[in-house]
């Protein structure tokens, strides 16, 4: 069962893609910020990292480049409420794997995780 690490500081929204994934057979660890992500990465290394682009304390681009830097292996997807092709060519260019806008989640989160997993392992 893949392990993914959820960094999304709306709870409602950490819950409603927590149910996602865990239909989907994913293991789900949550993360309120990227701070908070940072020591859960330090604790237990996930296989993938799913995190929201605006955040306090640290935000998805600032977390794309701590994983880069402190877990290159690790997969990281950005998603965002306010996404554009500028900002998802910023976050690929910083070392995120994907990037997913938040208005198609419910349909793309799933198999886009699916689909960088298996070019991981």
């Amino acid at each position: 069962m893949p392990r993914v690490l959820v960094v999304e500081d709306s709870r409602t929204q950490a819950q409603q893609i927590q149910l996602l994934l865990e239909d989907a057979s994913f293991e789900v660890e949550l993360a309120a910020h990227g701070l908070e992500a940072m020591a859960a990465l330090k604790r237990t290394v996930p296989d993938i990292v799913l995190t929201d682009l605006e955040m306090p304390n640290m935000n998805g681009l600032e977390l794309v480049s701590a994983i880069r830097r402190d877990f290159a292996w690790v997969p990281v997807v950005l998603m965002t409420a306010h996404g554009s092709e500028a900002i998802a060519a910023h976050a690929l260019a910083k070392g995120a794997a994907s990037y997913i806008p938040k208005a198609f989640l419910p349909q793309d989160v799933v198999p886009t995780l699916e689909r960088i997993l298996a070019l991981t392992n």
